[in-house]
């Protein structure tokens, strides 16, 4: 009986250690370099409500003179939608050990047609699942969305200054440039004045991702939650030339904060591995 236990003590060690030996030699050889991309879907809870702008304003003819007073109405036409799609552009993931670092680029667009983009940070740990080529990730990202440039409405800027809510844009407005070897002025001819409305926000997003790799080929599966932290809504007046679509900012006013950008997000993830 002595001697079937001892074999087994020792089988059973041999085995702790070949495991142990092999999980050091996984952790020392687990160094990669992830270049990925990446398609998914963003599901807000709060996606956002239409937006109506309506103020007075006054236009003066630089030619004759007379002045005008008109209502400016301008609308988003209707509600944020509440799912967005989006894509990393590039995401790269330099893994050490069981610790992972990542960083990005993303844009994503919703039904109706607001595109923007999405710059991201973030920090995982590794758990290799047991006797598997899968393994999970859990994490959080740092997002900084900025929104799209969405036209709420125009006002005929050609020949005329306009006055609206303590501010004027003239029919022209004159830029400088700075060259190599000298410093140039250039006057532009306005064509209308555009009301733009953007929305930004800064979103944490804990995470879990499970991927594998099929030699240099690495596919993943993401999913997890953003929280908006902060968000900043902005309307803002811009001349435009109209002929070679320069522009001229003439106000930039905040807006009440504007919906929630937290939500769902989830991704199916494609990329190559590098070997450091």
């Amino acid at each position: 009986m002595k001697l079937p236990t001892l074999t087994l003590v020792i089988a059973l060690i041999q085995q702790t250690a070949v495991q142990h030996t092999l999980a050091q030699d996984d952790d020392k050889n687990f160094h990669r370099i992830v270049i990925s991309v990446s398609g998914g879907a963003f599901l807000p809870q709060r996606a956002g409500r239409n937006l109506e702008v309506s103020f007075p304003y006054v236009s003066r003819l630089a030619v004759t003179g007379v002045t005008t007073t008109r209502q400016f109405s301008g609308s988003l036409g209707g509600d944020f939608p509440r799912a967005a799609f989006m894509a990393d552009v590039v995401n790269i993931e330099s893994i050490r050990r069981r610790h992972t670092i990542n960083g990005g680029f993303c844009l994503f667009q919703d039904g109706a047609n607001n595109v923007g983009a999405l710059l991201k940070a973030g920090y995982s740990r590794v758990l290799p699942l047991h006797r598997s080529h899968f393994r999970l990730q859990f994490g959080v990202d740092l997002d900084g969305v900025l929104g799209g440039y969405l036209e709420m409405g125009q006002i005929d800027n050609k020949g005329q200054t306009i006055q609206f809510l303590g501010y004027t844009a003239t029919p022209q407005w004159t830029e400088t440039h700075s060259g190599r070897y000298s410093t140039y002025t250039k006057t532009y001819d306005a064509d209308h004045l555009s009301f733009i409305y953007q929305r930004n926000a800064l979103l944490t997003e804990p995470k879990v991702v499970m991927a594998t790799s099929i030699k240099k080929l690495y596919l993943g599966v993401e999913a997890g939650w953003m929280l908006q932290l902060l968000q900043g809504c902005t309307l803002k007046a811009e001349q435009e030339d109209g002929g070679s679509n320069n522009r001229n900012t003439i106000a930039k006013m905040h807006e009440p904060r504007n919906g929630s950008m937290s939500g769902l997000y989830v991704a199916i993830r494609v990329g190559l591995i590098k070997r450091s």
